[in-house]
């Protein structure tokens, strides 16, 4: 077996996130932005100034994506909300999204429509839902079943979805129409052993990024050969999402989970260099 390249980690700040998650690179301000679900906050990371803003929300924060108009689209326990200068404003909450639920990993597509999951409020997972929120506040069911809804993405010629259910330890790709927003022909194109896929992210060539919660890493797989094709290690045991970052984005951050660790390392947020470039965060169209 052919060797593959393996990367190494490293801390971007010292402080510990009880749950890390959703790290996302917003363009404008050449900010990182990602969450910590347990504690409700929004951290904003200036990598200039190396200073660190955080937001509290109030509720379970799952992710938080740009939105083009200015303010942010947040993932929280009882729907999804409009975040801006002004506060907090309730934009959607399906039906399906019972109490012993709450929203999960979200991004956007490129289109610019919103696409979240749910998972269990608390440790046993129901079956919950994925969901697409469009341009215009409109939401539509789009799967019903996944037990812990968790990372997406879009191939860079936009015709293929990636989604992984954490719960079956499976990343599975769609056949995505731009137009519509519509996926087709699911099928299992990866699944984990002894560790679970959580986040994810792609590339400018097409490869998976997918953190490994449980592993200490984060793998870059090739869909078509469904073959992992790379390897970054992480000085923390529950690897839980990654994005490129950077104006070229050529740097990958990665975000831990703290729970139940004394690890020092647990918990915090780390970078590397892949030496390649990610796709661009495509952010919510709500002008």
């Amino acid at each position: 077996m052919a060797s593959i390249p393996i990367y190494q980690a490293e801390s971007l700040l010292e402080r510990r996130f009880l749950l890390g998650e959703g790290p996302v690179y917003d363009k404008r301000r050449d900010m990182i932005l990602w969450v910590d679900i347990r504690t409700g906050a929004f951290l904003q990371w200036d990598p200039k100034t190396r200073q660190l803003n955080e937001i509290q929300t109030g509720q379970n924060l799952g992710a938080i994506v740009p939105a083009e108009r200015g303010g942010y689209l947040a993932a929280m326990t009882t729907g999804v909300y409009y975040l801006d200068q002004n506060g907090l404003s309730l934009l959607c909450r399906p039906p399906e999204l019972k109490d012993n639920l709450r929203l999960n990993d979200a991004k956007c597509d490129p289109a610019g429509r919103f696409w979240f999951g749910t998972t269990g409020l608390f440790s046993n997972a129901p079956e919950g839902s994925l969901f697409r929120l469009d341009p215009g506040e409109k939401c539509h069911r789009m799967l019903a079943g996944p037990k812990v809804s968790n990372g997406l993405a879009w191939s860079p010629e936009g015709t293929v979805m990636y989604y992984i259910d954490s719960a079956e330890s499976g990343i599975d790709a769609f056949d995505f129409t731009f137009e519509t927003g519509s996926i087709t022909n699911r099928r299992r194109i990866f699944t984990t052993t002894g560790c679970v896929p959580d986040g994810m992210t792609i590339d400018e060539e097409g490869k998976l990024w997918i953190a490994l919660w449980g592993g200490s890493k984060v793998i870059r797989l090739d869909p078509l050969t469904r073959k992992i094709i790379g390897e970054i290690k992480v000085p923390a045991v529950n690897t839980s999402s990654c994005c490129f970052v950077g104006k070229k984005l050529d740097t990958l951050i990665i975000t831990s989970s703290g729970e139940g660790f004394d690890d020092p390392q647990a918990g915090r947020v780390f970078y590397a260099n892949p030496n390649v470039r990610g796709a661009p965060t495509w952010f919510y169209k709500n002008d």
